[in-house]
């Protein structure tokens, strides 16, 4: 577990300055994430709101990960959401994001992933959200900004659970936005966002919430209260995630 972590540090150092390098072709990759998708809903025809899923660097499979994503999943459902992953490593077939994958590169799977559930007859048009951790949030909050060749993701709010905001460039999109962070989080600091949220021209649609005494993936069940590593501290803190999760599940059924 320590080189899986090392290896997620040294992406985000990496990464942290890669917006705007992606180019790769559109069809190829919505080809590959489509092989990957893993889609779940509730009984019935629908149509139903949805939420994407797009994991953290280390995956949705990695050991002290799988089960609070399959977890976070069920509930969802059992709310009466669609939801479906957005497999931005599978799709690469890579186990981890470092140095292989470009957060721009995961905004724009987010974008894919939104055309293909607006597509799909059991979802609610209007009520296509995204949650996200960590890396992935990153990739999330990029989506959310215009560029020369595309849009923003067609969604409709995000939930970005502690971004890693140096790979975080100030978006335009009105979209609501819920960022939700520990306090003492040392791997992805609310610091480093601060200024990007001090840019955005709608600041009315961003609400942050802070944790008291709350690590980096906080909300990861499988994980100790703390874990020390070189690059930071990860740790499971039950307030903490209860508080947000209720934050959530508020936040999408508005």
């Amino acid at each position: 577990m320590v080189t899986i972590f090392r290896l997620i540090l040294s992406c985000l150092i990496v990464l942290s300055i890669t917006v705007g390098s992606y180019a790769a072709d559109n069809t190829e990759i919505r080809e590959l994430l489509s092989k990957h998708y893993q889609l779940d809903k509730p009984d019935g025809k629908g149509p139903f709101p949805a939420v994407m899923m797009v994991s953290g660097c280390s995956g949705f499979d990695a050991k002290f990960a799988k089960a609070h994503y399959d977890s976070v999943q069920n509930q969802l459902v059992e709310l009466g959401f669609v939801t479906l992953r957005v497999d931005y490593l599978a799709a690469r077939n890579f186990s981890n994001c470092a140095g292989n994958v470009y957060t721009d590169e995961v905004g724009d799977d987010i974008r894919i992933a939104a055309d293909y559930l607006r597509q799909q007859s059991f979802v609610k048009k209007g009520a296509i959200n995204v949650m996200a951790w960590s890396y992935g949030s990153a990739g999330a909050l990029l989506a959310l900004r215009h560029s020369k060749s595309q849009e923003a993701a067609q969604v409709d709010a995000v939930v970005a659970y502690y971004p890693y905001c140096p790979g975080v460039m100030p978006w335009d999109s009105e979209v609501p936005v819920l960022v939700l962070v520990g306090a003492i989080d040392n791997v992805a600091p609310l610091s480093k966002c601060e200024s990007i949220f001090a840019q955005l021209p709608k600041r009315d649609k961003l609400t942050v919430r802070v944790y008291k005494d709350a690590h980096h993936a906080f909300d990861n069940f499988t994980l100790p209260a703390e874990m020390q590593y070189a690059f930071g501290t990860l740790g499971y803190n039950e307030a903490a995630a209860k508080s947000a999760w209720k934050e959530v599940t508020n936040f999408l059924r508005k």
